[in-house]
C-alpha cells in the first residue's frame, strides 16, 4: 500500500508539473505572440502617419492641396487632413466630405477635438495620438509639431478606423488565426470591434492595451488548442488519481480476500481440531465399553447367561456404533477427496430406516428416551444406496438424541410420502436452534455456540454427510426449529414411479 501510495503520488505530481509546464509554455509563446502583435499594429499605425507627414510640406499650401489631390485621396488611411499655424488657427482642411459634412467637422474639431490635444506642451517633431468618441462616434487622431519658414506648424491627422479594422487587422492577423483566437475589444463600449471575445478565465489568454495609439483598444489572444489542453491537463490529473485509487482498490480488495481466506483458514483448522478431538472421544467411548465388557466375559465376571447375553448384546451395540463413527470418517473423507460414489439400487426404504433406528434404541433406552418410529403400511420405492441412507438415519437419529433435552422426551422418525416424492423426519424435544444456527447447521465441522459448550460431544460432519447424500439421492435436507421448541430435520428424496399392476 505504501508503495502504491508513493507511486500515486508522485504520478499525480508527474502529471500536475506537465499540465503547469505545458500551460505555461503556451501561455509565454501567447504572451510574446500578443506583445509581438500590439507593437506591429502600433508601428503600422505610427509609420502610416510619419510617412504622411514626411511627404507635407505645411508652408506651401498649394503642394499640400496637390499632394492631397494625388495620393492621400485615393488612400483610405487618412480621412482628413488638418494644418494650424503657430497660433492655433487653422491654416487649411481638407477632407472627403461634402462641404455641409466638412463644415460640420470643422466646428467639431475646433470646438471639442482641439482642445483636447494639448498642444501647448507638444514638442518639435514629437508624434502623438488621441482616441477619443465624439458624439458617439470613435475618433482617432494623429498629430505632430514641425518648425517650417522659421514657425511652428501643427499637422493634425483623422485615422480612418474602418481601415484599420477592416484592411490592417485582417492582414496581420490572418496567418495566426489558423492556430490563435484574436479579437480586439473597445474597453468604453465592451464590444469587439474585430472578431469574436475570448473567454479569459484562463491564463492562456493573453490580455493587452495599445499603448499610444488605440489606448482604449485591448487584445485579446488565446490559442485555439485551448479546450483540448484543458482536457488533456485533466485526463492526465484524472489518469492519476483514478490510478492511485485503482491500486490502492486492488490492493485493499486483495488485502480484504487474503483477511478473509486466513480468517476461513483458522475458522477450518479450528474446526478441524475439534473434530480430531471429538472423532477421538466418539471413537474411545465405544471401545472403552466394548473392552470393558469383552474382559468381563473373558474373565468369567457374569452371573448368569441373561447377564451374559446382555454384555455381548452391549459390545455388538457398542461395535455398530463404532463402525457407524468409522463410516462417517471414511465417507467425510472420501467426499473431502471428491471421490464419493454409490450404488444405486431400487428397494423399500422402509426396512433400512427400520434397521438403523433399531440400531440406536439400545442408546435411547440408556438416556431413557423414547425412540418413536412411524412408517407406511405400503412399500416406500427409491433408487438409493442403502450404506448411504443407512448412515443418514443414523446421522439423524444420534443427533436427536445428543440433544433431547430431558429424560422421558420423545424422539420421532417418520417416514411418508410427500408431494414432491418421499418425506423423512426425525424431530426431537431439545433446545432448538437460532436462525443463524439453522442456516449453517449442514456445514462441515460446524457444531452451535451451545453445543460447543455443552456436555455433548460431536465431530460435526453428521449433519454435513446428510446434506451430501441427500444431494446425491436427488433430494435435499433442510431444518425447522424453534429455541425451547426442539427441531424437526428434514430430509425430502424423490420417489420411483410406479406403473399399474
Amino acid at each position: 500500500m505504501v508503495a502504491a501510495l508513493v507511486l500515486g503520488y508522485f504520478s499525480y505530481r508527474f502529471a500536475a508539473e506537465l499540465a503547469q509546464r505545458s500551460e505555461a509554455s503556451v501561455e509565454s509563446s501567447t504572451r510574446a505572440l500578443g506583445i509581438k502583435l500590439i507593437d506591429r499594429l502600433e508601428q503600422v499605425i505610427i509609420d502610416g502617419g510619419r510617412t504622411f507627414f514626411r511627404l507635407v510640406s505645411v508652408d506651401d499650401p498649394h503642394e499640400f492641396r496637390e499632394l492631397w489631390r494625388r495620393i492621400v485621396r485615393v488612400s483610405p488611411a487618412v480621412e482628413s487632413v488638418t494644418v494650424l499655424g503657430p497660433d492655433r488657427r487653422i491654416v487649411y482642411l481638407v477632407a472627403k466630405l461634402d462641404p455641409a459634412a466638412l463644415d460640420a467637422f470643422r466646428q467639431l474639431f475646433l470646438q471639442r477635438m482641439l482642445p483636447d490635444l494639448e498642444l501647448e506642451r507638444l514638442a518639435v517633431e514629437h508624434h502623438k495620438h488621441l482616441y477619443k468618441r465624439y458624439d458617439g462616434r470613435p475618433y482617432l487622431i494623429s498629430y505632430i509639431r514641425q518648425h517650417a519658414g522659421g514657425r511652428d506648424y501643427y499637422l493634425v491627422l483623422n485615422m480612418n478606423l474602418q481601415y484599420v479594422v477592416e484592411d490592417v487587422f485582417p492582414q496581420e492577423f490572418r496567418e495566426l488565426e489558423s492556430t490563435n483566437a484574436i479579437s480586439v475589444i473597445d474597453e468604453e463600449s465592451a464590444h469587439p470591434v474585430y472578431g469574436r471575445p475570448v473567454d479569459v478565465s484562463s491564463q492562456l489568454v493573453f490580455e493587452g492595451l495599445f499603448p499610444t495609439t488605440l489606448y482604449k483598444w485591448r487584445l485579446q489572444v488565446a490559442p485555439r488548442q485551448l479546450g483540448p489542453l484543458r482536457r488533456g491537463a485533466r485526463a492526465r490529473r484524472l489518469s492519476a488519481v483514478l490510478l492511485v485509487g485503482g491500486a490502492n482498490a486492488v490492493i485493499w480488495i486483495g488485502l480484504a480476500v487474503i483477511l478473509i481466506a486466513v480468517r476461513k483458514e483458522r475458522r477450518a483448522n479450528a474446526l478441524k481440531s475439534d473434530f480430531i478431538a471429538n472423532v477421538s472421544h466418539e471413537l474411545k467411548t465405544p471401545l472403552s465399553l466394548i473392552r470393558m465388557f469383552g474382559e468381563l466375559l473373558a474373565l468369567g465376571r457374569v452371573k448368569d447367561a441373561q447377564t451374559a447375553r446382555e454384555y455381548a448384546e452391549i459390545i455388538m451395540r457398542e461395535s455398530d456404533r463404532l463402525s457407524s463413527q468409522i463410516d462417517n470418517v471414511l465417507d467425510f473423507a472420501r467426499i473431502e477427496r471428491g471421490k464419493d460414489a454409490y450404488s444405486m439400487r431400487e428397494g423399500d426404504l422402509r426396512g433400512v430406516v427400520e434397521r438403523a433406528v433399531e440400531l440406536c434404541r439400545y442408546r435411547a433406552e440408556q438416556q431413557h428416551l423414547r425412540l418413536e418410529l412411524v412408517l407406511p403400511d405400503d412399500p416406500v420405492v427409491a433408487v438409493f444406496d442403502e450404506s448411504a441412507m443407512t448412515l443418514l438415519v443414523l446421522n439423524l437419529v444420534e443427533n436427536a438424541l445428543k440433544y433431547a433435552a430431558v429424560a422421558g422426551a420423545a424422539i420421532r422418525v417418520l417416514l411418508d410420502r410427500h408431494a414432491s416424492g418421499l418425506r423423512l423426519q426425525v424431530s426431537d424435544e431439545g433446545p432448538g436452534l437460532t436462525p443463524d444456527e439453522q442456516r449453517r447447521v449442514f456445514e462441515r465441522f460446524y457444531r452451535g455456540e451451545r453445543a460447543r459448550q455443552g456436555p455433548q460431544r460431536g465431530s460435526g460432519i453428521g449433519l454435513s454427510l446428510v446434506k451430501h447424500i441427500a444431494q446425491a439421492h436427488g433430494g435435499r435436507a433442510q431444518v425447522r426449529s424453534e429455541l425451547g421448541k426442539g427441531a424437526t430435520f428434514e430430509v425430502l428424496l424423490p420417489a420411483v414411479a410406479r406403473g399399474p399392476a
